[in-house]
């Protein structure tokens, strides 16, 4: 019993002595650097003659529908959709039976008409018919040729011809359906060409009177660039703060209507050395104002310091100082970042928003 007693102590004390050094060890535990993640932005050159690259789509100039001028029932369909047609080509007609009737019997009922008019004429020279009984059978010869004249219009108009040389868009309607005047039967892209819409941001709106030259590519063949000429720019945006301009696009060019183009709009170069950038970019420290700058070599940060020009639209801020186009600079959470620091990057303008557009 006594034996048992000691050998228990003896583990007791043991266990302590294994346990003394961690226990009273000073050295802080290891621990791995915890990086800020960040959001970085490329600040927006003002006044370099630097291109402007913007998306565009390609649609027609003009699309023309086309319908018969008077009603009635479709008999021929003459051409179909993909169609090119050239001005004053038969399209479709209409059945015509009720509407040449129609011009015969007034043709008779003119001629008849002529020759008792004609009759009447030589009663009233010679002082046998009254003044207003041979002005009433004028009148009524005039009434009649009235109604052939309008007659022999509706049964042209049962031919359906081309105003304009183009491509046939759409078959709206088939042989033997009715139709009213003015029902579109056929959709036509005239051959007055093709046109590139694109939509400017306010920023480059506000920089078009240094526009000078406009380019375009495709995807399918980057290599090819097409000469485009500005046709308009609405001076009013939209709801998305996007002002609309269209290009006119030259008859060489191999383009369809509804496709994709990349758009380089050239400009002069101008005396202004600012740039935009996030207005959540900058932060304050002693009545001065700094952004950080991110650096590739080694992902630090550095405060730079920047002087506020002018606020623009869409939180932008016009500022002067040491940054270039090249920079990249964090654009969101500022204040919980210190000089030097590592940070890891989770996104960049370029990833999101692909030349600035927005």
């Amino acid at each position: 019993m006594e034996l048992s007693r000691v050998f228990n102590k003896l583990l007791l004390v043991s266990c302590a002595v294994t346990m003394l050094p961690g226990c009273g060890s000073k050295e802080p535990a290891p621990r791995n650097d915890v990086y800020h993640n960040v959001f970085l932005t490329n600040p927006i050159v003002n006044g370099d003659g630097s291109d402007l690259m913007l998306p565009g789509m390609v649609e027609e100039r003009h699309l023309v529908s086309v319908g018969f001028k008077t009603a009635g029932q479709i008999e021929r369909m003459l051409v179909d959709e993909g169609d090119h047609v050239v001005a004053g080509q038969l399209l479709a007609v209409l059945d015509t039976v009720d509407y040449a009737l129609g011009v015969g019997q007034l043709r008779h009922q003119v001629e008849t008409t002529r020759s008792e008019v004609a009759r009447k004429k030589q009663l009233h020279d010679a002082k046998n018919m009254s003044d207003n009984e041979y002005e009433w059978a004028v009148s009524q010869l005039a009434q009649l040729e009235l109604q052939l004249e309008t007659n022999e219009n509706k049964l042209r108009y049962c031919y359906l011809k081309a105003p304009v040389s183009g491509v046939i868009v759409s078959r709206e309607h088939e042989r033997a359906e009715m139709v009213d005047a003015g029902t579109k039967v056929f959709e036509l892209m005239d051959d007055g060409g093709l046109q590139v819409i694109v939509d400017l941001p306010v920023r480059y709106y506000a920089d078009r009177d240094r526009f000078n030259s406009f380019t375009g590519y495709t995807a399918l063949d980057p290599e090819q660039l097409i000469n485009l000429n500005m046709i308009s720019l609405t001076p009013r945006a939209d709801n998305n703060q996007l002002y609309r301009m269209r290009l006119a696009v030259p008859a060489t060019a191999h383009l369809t209507s509804g496709m994709n183009i990349n758009v380089a709009i050239g400009r002069d170069a101008a005396g202004d050395t600012t740039v935009d950038i996030p207005l959540s970019a900058m932060w304050q420290k002693g009545g001065q104002t700094y952004v950080w700058r991110y650096s590739e070599a080694d992902s630090t940060i550095r405060a730079i310091e920047v002087y506020p020009a002018s606020t623009g639209q869409q939180g932008m801020v016009k500022v002067s100082g040491q940054l270039t186009g090249a920079d990249r600079i964090v654009r969101a959470g500022v204040h919980h970042l210190v000089d030097g620091e590592r940070v890891n990057i989770i996104e960049s303008n370029k990833d999101t928003n692909p030349r600035n557009v927005l």
